[in-house]
């Protein structure tokens, strides 16, 4: 990472979290696209429910349902469908890659921590992007914080800021605050904002709370027929 931009990092995670002095995070798993670490986690209130035993298959699984959209699209829906376009957040490969490392760390952490991921991905059609973010269990839910999903690191450009922001070095640092927002899939696995815990964050459109036992009642459930 050049020197400069990680100073423009530094810089935007000092006026995102205020100077606050924290051990430094824990590496758990690096290649030369993604780096996954254990944080300590200042905003834990009473603590979270770790270590958290969470089989890699369930990660997968909720890896499998994140999906974004563009606050454009939530604004104007498409022309086709009449509303509101989603993508998956997670390629299969991704969540083949992440799962068992999410699920490693997820049961090394302590109560007053959270995991953070970190994945570069280069494609000839939007060149160097970055999905970033964390993950916690807190009351028997597990939170997950998309900050970026293969966001440009020249997003927050459009923002007002005068540098490119890779977030290598704080993956729950949001490099655009108004390019998209994150959702799940079942929708019946996602916990409503006024049934849970709020994790402060500079946007909860990107903080997704899910009820494992839930979602392993979803998975369980035949598809409905298609009406003919």
């Amino acid at each position: 990472m050049q020197a400069w931009m990680k100073c423009a990092a530094s810089v935007a995670v000092a006026l995102l979290v205020g100077c606050t002095t924290a051990p430094p995070p824990r590496v758990v798993y690096h290649d030369p696209t993604t780096v996954l670490a254990i944080q300590q986690d200042s905003k834990a209130g009473k603590g979270h429910n770790h270590p958290a035993q969470i089989r890699s298959e369930v990660i997968q699984q909720v890896l499998d349902g994140i999906r974004i959209q563009s606050r454009k699209s939530f604004l104007v829906p498409s022309l086709l469908t009449g509303g509101p376009q989603f993508v998956q957040a997670f390629s299969r490969e991704e969540q083949t890659a992440l799962a068992p490392q999410l699920s490693r760390a997820l049961a090394e952490a302590r109560p007053d921590e959270l995991v953070t991921f970190y994945r570069r991905v280069s494609t000839p059609t939007i060149g160097l992007a970055i999905t970033s973010g964390g993950l916690f269990v807190h009351d028997q839910y597990l939170y997950v914080i998309l900050a970026n999903a293969r966001t440009l690191p020249s997003e927050g450009m459009r923002e007002g800021l005068t540098y490119e922001i890779d977030p290598v070095d704080n993956p729950l640092l949001p490099i655009s605050r108004t390019s998209f927002r994150a959702t799940f899939a079942p929708a019946t696995s996602m916990v409503p904002e006024d049934e849970r815990w709020v994790w402060p964050y500079i946007d909860q459109g990107r903080v997704v709370v899910i009820d494992l036992v839930q979602l392993g009642r979803d998975m369980r459930s035949p598809a409905p027929r298609a009406v003919p």
